[in-house]
């Protein structure tokens, strides 16, 4: 029997109820502070870490931690980031076919589907939709503030809105190949009205 590892290494070692293999995810290790709660009897400092995981497939997830150091830190941000995972609506022929917003608190995030990936922007953003399988968009983002919480709950609030051609062109009763990168409203309404889905 294979002895497990002890260090950090351990969380990337598949369980036997795993579904899905550690290995296969990229990690992207976000941000880590210092927090400090002042009670009338002395001041309790914790430390915090934000974790990113992706496998490039639709499967991504984040973890958050705190703990007494940063090694207790870690392993909180671990457990979490294993019980959190989502599973995203994703096509690798065509990744990104709606534009997706999401917002929290200052952070504002606009993904734009496109032909070829522009990844010009926050180099966060852009590991985090490369580890997610995003490869058909480009993104903006605006914010005051640099607060990495923020920016990771409204990158999940827009991506979770994420769809497939075949998702959309039966919801919009189009067939799969009228699903474009275009623009909906500059192609004739009558293009659509005598196609029903198949």
């Amino acid at each position: 029997m294979q002895k497990k590892q002890a260090g950090p290494e351990r969380h990337f070692e598949p369980d036997k109820d795993d579904v899905f293999d550690p290995r296969d995810f990229t990690l992207i290790f976000i941000d880590s502070d210092s927090v400090t709660n002042v009670t009338t009897l002395n001041r309790i400092n914790q430390r915090r870490v934000l974790i990113y995981c992706g496998n490039g497939n639709g499967l991504i997830s984040y973890g958050k931690g705190k703990g007494e150091d940063y090694e207790q830190a870690f392993d909180n941000a671990f457990k979490h980031m294993r019980t959190n995972l989502v599973c995203l609506s994703h096509d690798i022929n065509f990744s990104s076919p709606k534009i997706m917003e999401g917002a929290h608190n200052d952070f504002r995030i606009k993904i734009w589907p496109q032909e070829r990936p522009n990844y010009w922007g926050n180099p966060m953003i852009w590991k985090m939709l490369l580890h997610a399988g995003f490869v058909h968009c480009r993104y903006t983002c605006k914010s005051r503030k640099r607060e990495p919480y923020s920016m990771i709950y409204a990158f999940f609030n827009a991506v979770t809105c994420n769809m497939t051609p075949a998702e959309i062109a039966q919801q919009e009763g189009r067939k799969v190949h009228q699903v474009s990168f275009g623009n909906k409203a500059a192609v004739s309404d009558t293009q659509f009205s005598n196609h029903p889905l198949n």
